[in-house]
């Protein structure tokens, strides 16, 4: 290699931002497939839903911002808005989503999410979805954490898939791999046992259309931030039949007085997808530790026999403490994936009511 050929390598590779359109969403799709591993068919369809058919989205705002080198885009990051309310104030947020840079254009992820942070001058700015390497983005932006994104508990139900994948990550082979669905998983059933009653699903009343939510009679006050869950946001959250696994529940029962609302979704996880789990993603209004608790019964009476684990998250430290001693195993991220970001004070209150519905990150 002559000297001419090392100080090129050296140099850092040209792009320039760009901010997107709508008609950029199929380079962004096949930019985002190869860098995720999934099917770009699957993206873009999904993209179009998340991005173009948010009823929060207003003609004027962002889609996103784009990092270009020459023709070939090279990195992303999109806009999602989301309506949240405090008290009966209205506010909207712009939400970040599908942060990605090439490998050989790290350099320069923090020019593309510096763009992002100008949008901060007109709304208040959050994240549910940041990798470490993100967080050290926000973090160095000025943004906060917000409380309860740095762990998510998991109530194991059955214990093979599990183990699987603990040896797995362990590079155990063979005789470990094979005992994973006999003598561990049983040792791990007896160590660490779910101590959740299974009570009656009959308290679930399946929701089947976005216009039932309107007969919950649900809270338009609240206490603390949180999502504003209007027909229109519950229709293309949970009945645009973009994800077959999603479910809306209408749960009664126990101390509660009234309807929750209660939805939940199904995502594989492991090495081979062999972990089927049930996310948790919105319970609202808030409830008691003690209602919590009943209504994961009422999901294990309903789901138990087909999935491995309820997944929970944004729980508070009392709360996670309780379900702890219930038998939920706790599973901390290198850093928090939520954030938020309010450079011009536009939010009444840092007090949030977050779940995981909320933003980009168990959709």
């Amino acid at each position: 290699m002559s000297a001419h050929q090392a100080v090129s390598e050296d140099r850092p590779l040209r792009a320039a931002l760009d901010t997107l359109s709508e008609s950029d969403i199929p380079d962004v799709a096949t930019f985002i497939a190869a860098q995720s591993g999934r099917v770009r068919e699957a993206v873009e369809s999904h993209l179009r839903w998340f991005l173009l058919e948010n009823p929060a989205r207003r003609n004027h705002d962002p889609l996103g911002f784009g990092l270009r080198s020459g023709d070939q885009l090279v990195g992303c990051i999109l806009c999602c808005p989301q309506e949240f309310r405090f008290k009966r104030e209205r506010i909207v947020l712009m939400g970040s989503s599908s942060f990605y840079v090439d490998d050989r254009y790290r350099g320069h992820g923090g020019r593309i999410f510096l763009q992002y942070c100008r949008l901060a001058r007109r709304w208040p700015l959050f994240g549910t979805s940041a990798n470490s390497e993100a967080a050290a983005l926000w973090k160095a932006a000025g943004a906060i954490p917000i409380s309860g994104c740095e762990s998510e508990l998991f109530g194991v139900l059955r214990w093979p898939a599990i183990v699987e994948e603990f040896a797995h990550r362990k590079n155990a082979k063979g005789m470990l791999l094979r005992l994973a669905g006999s003598s561990i998983s049983n040792l791990a059933r007896l160590l660490w046992p779910l101590k959740v009653h299974s009570i009656s699903s009959d308290s679930l009343r399946l929701l089947t259309c976005a216009d039932e939510i309107n007969d919950l009679c649900l809270p338009d006050c609240s206490a603390a931030l949180t999502a504003v869950r209007d027909t229109a946001y519950i229709r293309w959250r949970y009945f645009s039949g973009r994800d077959e696994t999603v479910v809306a529940f209408a749960y009664r029962g126990g101390q509660t007085d009234r309807p929750i609302l209660v939805t939940v979704n199904q995502r594989p996880r492991g090495y081979r997808g062999q972990i089927t789990t049930l996310n948790v993603l919105d319970v609202y209004p808030e409830v008691s530790a003690d209602s919590c608790l009943q209504i994961i019964g009422a999901l294990i009476a309903r789901f138990g026999d087909t999935v491995d684990a309820i997944v929970l998250r944004n729980q508070d430290a009392e709360r996670q403490r309780l379900l702890c001693a219930r038998g939920f195993q706790r599973r901390s991220f290198a850093a928090s994936i939520g954030w938020s970001l309010d450079k011009a004070k536009l939010l009444p209150t840092h007090d949030w009511y977050m779940v995981p519905a909320d933003g980009d990150g168990l959709i």
